[in-house]
């Protein structure tokens, strides 16, 4: 475990929300943005974040417990076109 949240976000340029993970190791949070900017198409952006509470231009947040299931989301991302 990890003593401070570290969270990973993904969203759409100049679309509202985006989608949050929590990240649960160290390790995690030190891959995962990594991994996520090898896999993101343009106009996906990838964030790290330390407290999703005050970063309200980013909301609403739709928190993913699975990692994987946060990467499959992300991919999802990239292939909604950008508005």
């Amino acid at each position: 475990m990890i003593d401070k949240s570290i969270y990973v976000i993904a969203k759409i340029f100049d679309q509202q929300g985006c989608i949050a993970y929590r990240c649960k190791t160290l390790n995690e949070a030190r891959c995962l943005p990594g991994t996520l900017e090898a896999l993101r198409a343009e106009g996906v952006q990838i964030v790290i974040l330390d407290d999703p509470d005050i970063y309200s231009e980013y909301a609403p947040y739709e928190y993913i417990e699975d990692m994987k299931e946060f990467i499959d989301k992300v991919n999802m991302l990239n292939k909604i076109p950008a508005a």
